[in-house]
């Protein structure tokens, strides 16, 4: 009797979520939120790893999450329901591994992402955009606006302010969201088109030129340029290193922090149409990877082109060794902040930072929209509470799931912006968020061998190669490329927790891990004290 029941208990009703997002629209989705706004590869990789090849890196990073991507494929489309990677890794491995891994690793440490988004719109959005509005047209108020949007209490305001109008539109409708991301899509192509356009239109002895005067007007000094090159070269800076191959290996998990967010579509993957469509799987899955390494391989030519070595690494001090004159108006010398610096025309300005705020504003929706589906799925396997997956019948979204990340995310906010050691506790987060896409690379490979019967049924199962499933193959492969990269954030002291020399950081990771554990033995036994078992619902495909 109990084993009859099982199939009633978990897939007694539909989830609610409708299938309103096109192909083309998850292809978009993906590469916005990889972000070819993120600056970290050309900030962060030239001075950690002085003599690492920046468009090697980025090659390195794309061919290492290729495999992941093509494993992802077969993941989606042979259980495309959304909460993605629960989905297959509690399928796979059975449901305490999976909830434990994706809640732990994402829904609690994507609340550092929601910060980060607001760190992102105030410090690389609208503080650039107002300071390069104020040097264009002369109006001091627009300098004041954009060094106001780079203090804490700035970028606290904003990114309260960031994720609440997300919030609302979210929560009105995944529909809306669709209806918008079209608008985010061309204003962000306009602004990197510009950015790249002003760098290649330019040379390194013109810009240096170029961001003296821009400085000048910012900040009331002379000689900028050579006054924070000299700077960065007494912090450490060799402006002529020999070429350092393991370097540009380590450029390769720096541009996988934007790389690895190929795979991100799959945690809706009951909202989108035709998900089940193997090769719709991979031109959302593959082509967007491409095209973001495409365009982040082209930024970096373009810049090479613009400024230089001089300038990628000057520009990388400020950040990488917080060398303070290598910084304007208080900001880092994004590579967008840059480019503004090159223009004399406030409506070029204005149109650069029009993007890169729509993009700040995509990453903090992206946020939501994974983790809620994520606990939709958890809630109605039994091992959330069931106001978690509660869906609206009018708006067909998670609201409640929603509002619940919503006020997660106002401590993570303020801690980011006013807790000193902030940075240091959560250098974990590009470990944990990567490890969730590793394990589920493993999972696809299992996929054939754990779950036959899901597999079987789907349209990947008819690739082969000879006797082996071809996404045993990638799997594995992109398990080992992927784990690569996860170990490298693991002891490669530049790249994250290693930084730390108490090992805090490891701990921290360690305990998101049991508490995600706690919360599943504790909804487990909750539901026992009702008559059900979890259990059986990892036997089932979840509801629709």
């Amino acid at each position: 009797m109990a084993e009859a029941a099982a199939p009633q208990v978990f897939t007694r009703r539909a989830s609610g979520l409708v299938r309103v997002m096109s192909p083309y629209s998850a292809f978009i989705y993906n590469v916005l939120t990889m972000g070819v706004i993120f600056p970290w590869t050309y900030l962060w990789a030239p001075t950690a790893f002085q003599g690492s090849n920046l468009v090697a890196g980025i090659l390195f990073a794309f061919l290492f999450e290729l495999p992941i991507a093509l494993a992802y494929a077969w993941l989606a489309t042979a259980l495309p329901r959304s909460g993605g990677d629960y989905v297959f890794q509690s399928r796979v491995f059975g449901g305490g591994f999976g909830f434990t891994v994706v809640f732990a690793f994402f829904v609690v440490w994507i609340l550092q992402w929601v910060a980060l988004s607001g760190w992102l719109m105030a410090s690389l959005g609208i503080a650039p955009t107002f300071i390069g509005l104020g040097v264009t047209t002369g109006v001091s108020a627009f300098t004041d606006i954009g060094t106001w949007a780079a203090s804490a209490n700035g970028i606290i305001i904003i990114s309260v302010v960031n994720a609440g109008v997300a919030l609302v539109l979210l929560v009105s409708g995944f529909r809306n969201y669709v209806r918008f991301q079209f608008v985010m899509w061309y204003a962000i192509l306009i602004s990197f088109g510009l950015v790249l356009l002003l760098f290649l239109t330019t040379n390194p002895t013109a810009a240096q030129v170029k961001l003296d005067g821009f400085a000048s007007s910012v900040d009331g000094i002379s000689g900028f340029f050579a006054t924070a090159r000299g700077a960065a070269e007494a912090a450490g800076v060799n402006f002529n290193p020999p070429f350092w191959l393991f370097g540009t290996l380590m450029v390769a998990p720096i541009a996988w922090t934007s790389l690895q967010w190929a795979t991100y579509s799959v945690e809706q993957g009951g909202e989108v149409k035709n998900a089940h469509v193997f090769r719709n799987q991979v031109f959302i899955l593959v082509g967007s990877l491409t095209a973001v390494a495409g365009l982040l391989v082209l930024l970096a030519l373009a810049m090479q082109k613009g400024i230089g070595t001089e300038g990628i690494l000057t520009a990388s001090a400020g950040y990488w060794y917080a060398v303070p004159e290598a910084t304007i108006g208080g900001n880092f010398m994004f590579p967008n902040l840059m480019a503004m610096g090159l223009t004399g025309s406030w409506v070029i300005v204005l149109l650069i930072g029009l993007g890169f705020i729509l993009n700040s504003f995509q990453i903090v929706c992206n946020c939501y929209i994974g983790t809620t589906r994520i606990m939709v799925a958890q809630g109605l396997d039994g091992l959330l509470p069931d106001w978690f997956s509660r869906v609206s019948p009018k708006f067909k979204t998670p609201v409640n799931a929603h509002i619940a990340y919503f006020l997660a995310a106002l401590p993570v906010i303020y801690g980011f912006n006013k807790v000193s050691s902030w940075t240091r506790w959560t250098l974990g987060v590009t470990f944990a968020n990567g490890a969730v896409m590793v394990i589920s690379a493993l999972a696809a490979a299992l996929l054939p061998y754990r779950a036959k019967a899901v597999y079987e049924a789907s349209p990947g199962a008819r690739y082969k190669i000879g006797n082996l499933p071809t996404v045993t193959l990638v799997g594995v492969l992109g398990f080992l490329l992927g784990g690569f990269m996860v170990l490298s954030f693991l002891f490669v002291p530049e790249l994250g927790l290693a930084y730390s020399i108490d090992g805090l950081p490891y701990f921290i990771v360690l305990g998101t891990a049991a508490f995600g554990l706690i919360v599943y033995f504790v909804m487990r036994s909750v539901q026992a004290k009702k008559g059900l078992k979890v259990e059986y619902a990892f036997q089932e495909i979840p509801p629709e």
